[in-house]
């Protein structure tokens, strides 16, 4: 039997007391910005357990929307049984980190830290949506981009940890916009131009840092072009973690699956 990976204590519990602690900014719409989010010990073996990149998927092989610089993001979804094919140290590492990441715990504490601006969408916290956890690594690589858009609108609550090795990347961090037109919202996830925002602010891409905010139809944020530079050691690592509306969600990806079979037998 392999010898399990040495784990820091607890990251589940000092992960919940960051949220507990953080301060929802409400524009240009409900977010925070948290550092030292996990345990520095954890943080470390984070990044040392970090997959090769053989064990991602390109985003634009994977993906419906085949947008070009989609050809520069790499993901692997942390889904039922993506473990199976890692070492056994990597292996041992990430199945203790989804046991806790992709629980109930740590999905109530990230609503609680939405609380006020969630019972202004829902009322109180019984009539809530039941929620589902979804979450994937992401590596950018040069010439990625993500221009602003609002995100889907079956996710609640988008939460975006950094991975970054040290300070040197801090401006590659995801930006917050505003429309420059009066009152424009977005229900989907269409990606805009950037000349047609103002950026409010970009979240600092600094070590063990975590970006989060309140889906909605102004929700929108993006990335700016990567160049060479930017990236040129490695790419850009982050976790993205999801939370969405459970039943809407379960709709649209039966909506999915019923096109591509009537596509397939067209």
């Amino acid at each position: 039997m392999a010898e399990k990976s040495s784990l820091p204590a607890n990251p589940l519990a000092h992960v919940v007391e960051q949220l507990r602690a953080a301060e929802v900014v409400p524009e240009p719409y409900p977010h925070y910005y948290l550092e030292n989010i996990f345990p520095d010990e954890f943080y470390r073996a984070l990044l040392s357990h970090l997959p090769g990149s053989a064990v991602y998927q390109n985003l634009f092989a994977v993906t419906d929307l085949k947008l070009d610089h989609f050809r520069h993001r790499d993901q692997r979804d942390l889904n039922a049984g993506w473990t199976e094919a890692l070492p056994d140290k990597l292996k041992d590492f990430w199945d203790s980190f989804d046991e806790w990441c992709l629980g109930p715990d740590l999905a109530r504490a990230v609503l609680d830290s939405f609380a006020e601006p969630l019972r202004a969408r829902f009322g109180e916290k019984k009539s809530w949506p039941s929620v589902s956890v979804e979450s994937q690594l992401i590596r950018h690589r040069a010439g990625y981009f993500l221009g602003p858009h609002s995100d889907l609108h079956t996710k609640l609550v988008v939460l975006l940890f950094y991975l970054a090795p040290d300070e040197s990347a801090a401006h590659l961090g995801t930006s917050l916009y505003r429309p420059k037109r009066l009152g424009f919202t977005c229900p989907n996830s269409t990606h805009y131009p950037f000349e047609d925002f103002v950026r409010v602010k970009t979240a600092p891409y600094k070590p063990n840092s975590l970006l989060a905010f309140l889906r909605s139809d102004i929700s929108f944020h993006g990335v700016e072009p990567l160049s060479e530079q930017d990236v040129n050691s490695s790419g850009r690592d982050l976790i993205q973690y999801a939370l969405y509306d459970k039943q809407a969600r379960e709709t649209q990806l039966r909506a999915r699956r019923l096109a591509t079979t009537e596509g397939a037998t067209a």
